[in-house]
């Protein structure tokens, strides 16, 4: 994750990851819960 995150910062794009695990959350400025296909923010910045 921390190879994922500097590439995303040194090229200055999105990432999107897709997990269940939430050990990762602390890597994710927006963090997004889908319940029955909609998407809602759950957590905004760190």
């Amino acid at each position: 994750m921390e190879l994922l995150e500097s590439e995303t910062k040194t090229k200055n794009t999105t990432t999107i990851v897709v997990t269940h695990d939430i050990r990762l959350i602390g890597y994710c400025d927006k963090v997004y819960n889908m319940t029955v296909g909609v998407l809602t923010l759950q957590e905004e910045g760190r």
